[in-house]
């Protein structure tokens, strides 16, 4: 098996390319990268800036380079042993004109060789079972009305133009499109158009689709003619001209252009989520899983490749199934992780074929070890009295839920209960309509988890459980619904059932499956993560705002048991989709070790800048969100804030939009969201109240935060799983959510910070804590710990997992842990909640940690070197904390044979030590 070791997550776009990348992987082999951990690089629509609207998955996306630039980009990566993993998205495509599989759906139909490539419900009553296109502004008669679609020859065939979109059309629009100007057509052209006349009749697919595609071709020749291209454009302008045949020609096609919001009350395709430009695909089927895995598969044997990411994997219709195919595909070594999301004390999948998820896992058990725990009754009940909203969290949630189910989905409801009565799974004599539409929904909403994944009946024993008490909630709350309630659990939890009946009961089940997932993510992720705002810092992909904060032995438990089941999962701690920058969160995580503190001066806050609302606007919970914004992600102190503002504003507009309270994407409330942006423009004026007392609060924080950054940075690299450094995410990452998090990497800048990190310009710890801000020191750190999972890798990846006891004054104050492989060892200590028992804030690791010390197993040995500082150290039985943090207040302890011999390519340590923790710099 295949072991990445360690990954740098790069976004591919189109201003970030093969040729790009080529650049930095110099710098990429001096930092210690072992994998490049790659976004999707197959062709995606134009100017995709992320790759996930895939159009092509057989060829590389021409905006980011070629498959030759890539197998030379690949020769020179094994040159440096840098590996490669490969994000893939097998759950959807892009709905848009150059994806050609779905254009030749739109355009020949039940005939077309792809169409069971795309999960269209055919048989769904909506427009007379013509799949939507539901792009147009306004409602399709509106758009007619006002000459917006027009029939146009483009790309050498004929087409519905809407903007900058274009539809192919079907045959019988060209028979009728070709014979619109007169009755004497040029001879080649009624030749044309009696062969599309025959051609109609036919009954063999594979000749009607090779045939269209001959006839398509003859117009394009004739078309050089000057005298058939001139009456060709006649006939295109007298369809133009009449807006009753252009009507006549759109209830002909196969498909309906539609207003992009009609999908919110009836649908007849699977989206991704709720975005009306992503379709899904029928992965379950085996030619569609053939055909879309062709280029993946010959990256794989060339070796291009070494592992793949699966993008939504909860999306699929059956996602065991799809894992044991491509597992079969791949072969046995190849490294594969998927992504999911985690609800709390969920596990992981243990019979899927994989060697773990892309982490966010990891990054909520880590947010909620920095958070006080003892601080969470302080935050709820300032939060309840601040916001004046007494509604429970876990009712926000279904209430989120039920928000986008049935404003934004009820498309998909009305399906699901479609599907129910079609596959005949009750008797239909007994139905009531409306209350079995009601129990789908309830079921779909008070799924506590995103999905589960049984694919035969009886399904297993845990998740019929989970099962029956999702139906037990809805009884209890919705009493009204018990007969329904009890009937659709009976159908669900059958026993026994006829191999045909079972068949059906799951075709219902694993299709509601398919919508669990994008209610969560819709509901909690993009709707109550912006508007739950009792501690942001929690408001994270894989997290919850349910948590706050996780005992010490809890983690413990928790990476014990990751080491013997996935220990090469993911560690990711910042990714193209979450919510906050890494070092925005360890910030935040300070606020709940100086709680009173902290909520006090947001009161001061609120009575101060009071008089720069306009009409009350914002309202209580959207300044709130402000105020925790900026503490989390304002510059560090003395670095460039210019842009800052700005970007502030970016976020606080899709925050509110995404929170659909006071505004939304689909009818923004531009007067509430200027008069939130000129709130924050008054607050952040440089000499304003706020900012006077700010930045005094900034100083007292941001250190701390730092500490928790590099802590967590750490944790990563020596916890089981294999570490990810999110792309510029060896410097501080205080960025918003995308496109924040997605900005333009300074390669250079970090390029010049490494060399002279490596050349020992910047050689003492005086010289990187005094000057922490620019984040040198974190580099610095990351480039050692890059290197040191680099020439351990058997250690990280087999060695157990030791929860090490603290004891003392401050023994709830430190954590430590000891990974142990044969003779080779590493211990790791870390301070937790430095805020909470430092009263020097100018210095925050200045700290007598009296008795408090680490117990060593016993059979522990006894000579170590401390990785951070370069220096030999001897330990018997235990390890004063105090001695351990006096120069740095992190611990990185290695001993193995020849351990005073270090690899090549680590940074050698950092001399010249105080004997005080740094110095203050304010």
């Amino acid at each position: 098996m295949h072991n990445p070791v360690a990954t740098y997550r790069i976004q591919f776009n189109k201003d970030f390319t093969f040729k790009n990348l080529s650049s930095i992987i110099p710098y990429l082999h001096q930092l210690g990268v072992s994998t490049i951990y790659a976004s999707p690089i197959f062709e995606a629509t134009p100017g995709s800036t992320h790759g996930y609207d895939v159009v092509n998955p057989l060829r590389i996306n021409p905006e980011i380079g070629t498959l030759p630039q890539l197998q030379q980009i690949s020769k020179t990566l094994k040159k440096l042993n840098i590996g490669w993993l490969q994000d893939i998205v097998p759950n959807h495509m892009a709905y848009h004109n150059h994806n050609a599989w779905l254009m030749d759906v739109l355009e020949k139909g039940n005939r077309s060789e792809y169409i069971d490539f795309f999960d269209i419900i055919w048989s769904a009553p909506v427009y007379n079972s013509r799949v939507m296109v539901p792009f147009l502004g306004l409602p399709f008669e509106d758009t007619l009305q006002q000459g917006q679609i027009k029939v146009n020859f483009r790309d050498k065939q004929l087409v519905f133009t809407y903007a900058d979109q274009y539809y192919p059309l079907n045959l019988h629009a060209y028979i009728i499109i070709l014979q619109s100007r007169s009755a004497n057509p040029p001879q080649a052209i009624s030749q044309l158009v009696q062969e599309a006349r025959e051609l109609q009749q036919s009954d063999d697919d594979k000749t009607y689709r090779l045939r269209f595609e001959e006839l398509k071709e003859q117009l394009r020749s004739l078309y050089q003619q000057p005298a058939i291209k001139k009456y060709l454009q006649q006939c295109i302008d007298t369809v133009n001209e009449q807006t009753d045949l252009l009507q006549e020609l759109s209830n002909l096609q196969y498909y309906q252009l539609c207003y992009w919001r009609e999908t919110e009350k009836q649908i007849n395709y699977r989206r991704f989520f709720t975005i009306n430009g992503l379709i899904c695909l029928n992965m379950q089927n085996q030619n569609v899983f053939d055909k879309s895995h062709e280029l993946v598969k010959t990256l794989l044997d060339e070796d291009i490749i070494q592992g793949i990411r699966l993008d939504h994997i909860d999306g699929l219709y059956d996602p065991t199934t799809y894992l044991e195919r491509l597992r079969q595909l791949t072969g046995d070594q190849t490294y594969i992780i998927v992504e999911k999301i985690l609800e709390d004390r969920e596990n992981f999948p243990e019979n899927w074929p994989v060697q773990g998820n892309t982490g966010y896992d990891f990054l909520a058990v880590v947010n909620n070890l920095f958070t006080q725990a003892d601080s969470k009754k302080l935050f709820a009940d300032f939060y309840r009295d601040f916001n004046k909203d007494k509604a429970s969290i876990s009712q926000a949630i279904l209430n989120k839920k039920s928000l986008i189910l049935y404003g934004h989905m009820a498309g998909e409801l009305e399906n699901l209960y479609q599907l129910f009565y079609d596959l005949e799974l009750a008797d239909t004599a007994k139905l009531k309509n409306n209350d079995v539409k009601t129990v789908i929904a309830e079921f779909l909403i008070r799924c506590p988890v995103y999905r589960y994944y049984g694919n035969s009946l009886p399904l297993p024993k845990a998740e019929q459980k989970a099962i029956q008490d999702i139906f037990k909630s809805i009884r209890e709350t919705k009493p009204e619904l018990d007969e329904n309630a009890n009937l659709l659990e009976s159908v669900l939890l059958t026993a026994n059932a006829s191999d045909s009946y079972a068949q059906r009961i799951l075709n219902f089940y694993l299709r509601c499956m398919q919508f669990t997932g994008p209610l969560m993510a819709k509901g909690v992720e993009d709707t109550l993560m912006y508007t739950y705002d009792r501690f942001i810092g929690h408001n994270e992909v894989g997290d919850t705002p349910q948590t706050f904060g996780l005992p010490v032995d809890e983690f413990h438990t928790y990476m014990a048991t990751r080491q013997q089941q996935w220990p090469l999962s993911i560690n990711a701690t910042a990714t193209h989709d979450t919510k906050r920058g890494e070092g925005a969160r360890a910030r935040l995580n300070v606020l709940t070790d100086l709680a009173p503190e902290w909520l006090n001066i947001v009161t001061g806050w609120q009575q101060a800048n009071d008089k720069h609302k306009t009409n009350g606007v914002p309202d209580a919970n959207d300044e709130y969100l402000i105020y925790q914004s900026i503490t989390g992600s304002y510059p560090m102190p003395g670095e460039d804030e210019d842009d800052f503002h700005t970007r502030l504003d970016e976020y606080l507009i899709k925050g509110l939009r995404e929170a659909k309270l006071h505004t939304q994407w689909a009818t923004p409330n531009e007067g509430y969201e200027e008069s939130c942006k000129k709130f924050v423009n008054a607050i952040l004026q440089p000499k304003s109240d706020f900012m006077k007392g700010f930045r005094q609060f900034q100083v007292k924080i941001t250190d701390y935060g730092i500490i928790n950054s590099l802590s967590q940075t750490i944790l990563k690299f020596t916890c089981p799983g294999v570490p990810d450094v999110y792309q510029g995410c060896e410097l501080w990452d205080l960025s918003m959510v995308d496109p924040d998090n997605r900005r333009p990497v300074d390669y250079d800048l970090r390029t010049n910070d490494l060399q002279k990190l490596i050349s020992g310009k910047t050689n003492s710890i005086n010289q990187l804590w005094d000057n922490r801000y620019n984040a040198n020191i974190k580099l610095w750190l990351t480039q050692l710990l890059f290197s040191m999972r680099k020439s351990n890798a058997v250690l990280f990846e087999k060695g157990t997992y030791i929860p090490l006891t603290v004891k003392g004054k401050y023994q709830d104050n430190v954590l430590a842990y000891a990974r142990y492989y044969h003779d080779s060892w590493c211990i790791v200590a870390l301070p937790l909640h430095l805020g909470q028992i430092n009263t020097d804030s100018n210095n925050p690791g200045n700290i007598d940690w009296k008795n408090t010390r680490i117990i060593l197993p016993a059979d522990a040995p006894v000579q170590w070197e401390n990785l951070l500082n370069g220096k030999p150290a001897s330990y018997t039985g235990d390890i004063r904390v105090g001695s351990l943090f006096n120069e740095f207040p992190l611990g990185l302890l290695q001993s193995h044979p020849g351990y005073n011999k270090r690899g090549a390519g680590i940074l050698m340590h950092i001399t010249s030590l105080p004997s005080a923790f740094g110095k203050n710099t304010h």
